[in-house]
């Protein structure tokens, strides 16, 4: 076989494996707009802070926004812009009362991501909620085209107030003191109910002894066994119970078998490599074939 055959199998197979390998594409992530408050409620007099924040930023020329209030709840106080602006660039906040709009004119352009501005307000009353909303007006980017697909948050992230389950607001946290029982009072001692883990039924301790004054024990209640023997069956049951949860992590950590091994569908795209190496093979072998069918006489 000739270098030339050799050499026009081995471009056929590498013009192959480049048109089946799949090509992925990427997409610039669109720009977003949001507004966060620094509190989720405020009394009346305290100061709120907003902060209006752009994500995956084009590079802003111009951008045009607004913040609505409630004005019986909020009044507008200040704006702060963000340090990253340039002498040169033109910074807005004017207040109507309410609504609070921002305008933003860059001399070049502005690409950072994060917080743009931050809009402080004043509670005129107490409230339990921040009632603002976040609007955009205009944006463009550096080459002054209209920016089309930023994704706006219109309500305004609070943090919420962290509570414990199970507690309502006005109730006490539990102190954890009831959760002991005495082993030496008889009365505590004969409400223990002991889970057998095989059979799953409740049992009650028979009894618990007291010291007779005469030297002698005599039974409470009907109870007929000591609070050392109550305390060694609980130590019994905590061992089988922490047993039992050992082997069921282990089960749940043991790893099992792919579901698509019997399909083959875990194969993914190196079935095409495959493909395109057998196709290289076969040319290779008619070559070899051709040639010395041609040679024999």
């Amino acid at each position: 076989m000739s270098r030339k055959n050799l050499m026009l199998a081995g471009l056929c197979c590498a013009l192959l494996v480049t048109c089946i390998t799949p090509k992925q594409t990427v997409y610039a992530a669109s720009p977003s707009l949001s507004a966060s408050a620094d509190t989720g409620s405020a009394s009346k007099g305290d100061y709120v802070n907003i902060d209006v924040e752009l994500g995956n930023n084009p590079s802003i020329s111009t951008l045009g926004a607004a913040l609505t209030y409630d004005s019986s709840v909020l009044k507008y106080d200040s704006s702060t812009w963000n340090g990253g602006f340039s002498g040169s660039d033109m910074q807005m906040a004017s207040d109507t009362g309410s609504e609070v709009n921002l305008s933003v004119v860059c001399d070049d352009s502005y690409a950072a991501d994060g917080t743009v501005v931050t809009v402080r307000f004043q509670a005129v009353q107490d409230t339990d909620s921040i009632p603002v909303t976040l609007s955009l007006r205009d944006m463009a980017d550096a080459d002054l085209a209209a920016v089309s697909d930023c994704q706006v948050a219109s309500a305004v992230s609070a943090p919420q107030t962290a509570s414990v389950p199970g507690q309502t607001a006005n109730s006490e946290p539990d102190s954890g003191e009831d959760d002991f029982v005495d082993l030496d009072d008889p009365q505590e001692a004969s409400d223990i109910d002991i889970v057998d883990e095989e059979s799953g039924a409740a049992q009650q301790p028979s009894a618990v002894q007291q010291p007779d004054t005469d030297g002698g024990n005599r039974s409470s209640g009907g109870v007929s066994s000591s609070s050392q023997t109550v305390t060694n069956t609980q130590t019994q049951t905590y061992q089988q119970q922490a047993k039992t949860q050992t082997v069921a992590a282990k089960a749940a950590n043991t790893s099992s078998l792919d579901k698509n091994y019997k399909t083959g569908a875990g194969i993914g795209t190196d079935i095409f490599l495959i493909a395109a190496t057998v196709c290289g093979i076969l040319a290779l072998v008619f070559a070899i074939r051709r040639r010395r069918s041609k040679e024999e006489p």
